[in-house]
């Protein structure tokens, strides 16, 4: 075998010599110059997140030191501050509180039609009247009248109706507990709707630098080699891409801004870390628990029992009705004078009514059972629910652990791509470019998990206790 021929240096072609260096400084100054540190702080995020939000009735788990210091002093404040703002602002809440004040004023209505009841009537003017053998007698006619009359027996009614009336109050107190539970909820998912989208306009930002030093580079190479070009429109492309990408997140991320405006107003926006006391996630049996006692569970339970006690109002209007009378009248008219009295017992009772009556008591039993079955729908609904939201969080969690995982060797594998392809000429740019967006849409990924896992966890405290007695319990 011939030996190679060694080609002397005064030979090789001066646009070699100039390229080769070029090339290499040029492509290790971008690795360099590009190597952030977002995986380690994603890593030291996610570790602290991946230890507190597994469920607190976990066995054979002792808290670790992190944990016992965990500072969620300020970022419970922001969410208290976030959830009585939100409160104090709402015109839902108000007019709610108005139909529940409204609702009481009712009670005192049907109350009050069950006790002795006075009228006082009177009457003034001129008047003549003649009787037989008697001359007219014409003057100022005045008349005066008291009626005070009493129930004594009706069936019930009256009692059964103020029992709705009550019912349907105490429906209308939970219902304003349940406008402020919903206003609080949505002020603090839309603040997490914020922090995502934030932090994905973050990411997708540090993509748009990578992207932009490998342009850079690659401009400088391109001068030298223009064979090199189409590799640089495909960075280009690539940059323009995660440009856009961010630029989509800042939009959405504006939008809610919006949204939160309207519902805190001026207050000053929450900071990125509002959502670390939302990391813990309750055991499934105490928000069950819990559950029992929420509002909106008690608010349809009083709906239901209003709906019976109505029914058995409707059906006690079917009895005779009894009620005491005293009544006094005095009339003067010219000289004459008179005056009558009378006390005695008045009594109703409808015979005939075509079956309207029986028609109506049917109705409003089948309603009363209509709502009961719609409560115990509901309550079998919101178990469900209950249990598929808590699998959700730590699902979520879960899922954001092992994004962790993945990052750390997806950061291996870009770092190692491009070091192949820009010093060892193995890797093709396409390579490089797939392993940079799939490293940088697993930390998107990431950040959606978290933020799955903060919302579900949210969802959890409204179905369970309520937002409102962890964060406001004092709100107006």
């Amino acid at each position: 075998m011939k030996p190679i021929p060694m080609t002397p240096l005064s030979r090789t072609p001066y646009r070699v010599l100039v390229i080769v260096p070029v090339l290499g400084l040029a492509l290790q100054t971008a690795h360099a110059s590009c190597n952030d540190d977002l995986v380690n702080q994603v890593d030291r995020g996610s570790a602290r997140v991946a230890a507190k939000s597994r469920p607190a009735s976990q066995p054979g788990r002792a808290a670790t030191p992190a944990e016992v210091r965990q500072p969620f002093m300020e970022p419970q404040l922001q969410l208290q501050t976030l959830a009585r703002e939100a409160v104090r602002r709402s015109a839902q809440i108000g007019a709610v509180k108005l139909l529940a004040e409204a609702a009481q004023y009712d009670v005192d209505e049907t109350r009050g039609a069950g006790l002795p009841q006075m009228t006082v009537n009177g009457m003034a003017g001129p008047g003549t009247s003649r009787y037989s053998g008697v001359d007219w007698n014409n003057g100022v006619y005045a008349s005066a009248s008291v009626n005070i009359s009493g129930l004594l027996y009706d069936g019930g009614r009256n009692r059964q109706l103020s029992e709705w009336r009550r019912e349907l109050a105490g429906a209308a107190k939970f219902s304003l507990q349940t406008a402020r539970e919903q206003v609080v909820l949505e002020a603090v998912s839309t603040a997490l709707e914020r922090n995502r989208y934030r932090l994905q306009a973050q990411v997708y930002q540090q993509y748009v630098r990578k992207m932009s030093c490998l342009v850079d580079a690659l401009e400088q190479i391109v001068a030298e080699d223009r064979g090199r070009a189409s590799e640089l429109v495909q960075a280009r492309k690539t940059q323009a891409q995660a440009e856009l990408q961010r630029d989509m997140a800042l939009a959405q991320s504006r939008q809610i801004d919006i949204r939160l405006h309207k519902l805190i107003g001026d207050q000053t926006p929450p900071s990125d870390g509002i959502a670390s006391p939302l990391t813990l996630t309750q055991d499934v049996g105490e928000v069950l628990r819990l559950a029992e006692r929420n509002n909106e569970l008690l608010q349809l339970r009083a709906q239901a029992d209003a709906s019976e006690r109505y029914a058995q109002a409707v059906d006690a209007g079917q009895k005779p009705q009894v009620n005491w009378v005293v009544s006094s009248t005095g009339s003067n008219m010219g000289d004459t004078r008179s005056l009558t009295a009378q006390a005695g017992l008045s009594f109703s009772y409808s015979v005939l009514n075509g079956g309207s009556a029986a028609a109506a008591a049917a109705a409003a039993a089948r309603r009363a059972e209509s709502a009961r079955r719609q409560y115990d729908e509901y309550l079998n609904t919101r178990v469900s629910r209950i249990a598929e939201v808590h699998d959700s969080a730590l699902t979520s969690f879960d899922r954001a652990r092992r994004y962790v995982e993945v990052l750390k060797d997806s950061d291996k594998v870009r770092s190692y791509t491009f070091q192949q392809w820009s010093q060892l000429g193995r890797r093709s740019l396409f390579d490089v470019m797939s392993a940079e967006s799939d490293h940088f849409n697993l930390r998107i990924a990431y950040v959606n998990a978290l933020h799955d896992g903060y919302q579900a966890n949210a969802q959890l405290r409204s179905m369970g206790s309520g937002l409102v007695n962890w964060l406001a319990p004092d709100a107006p």
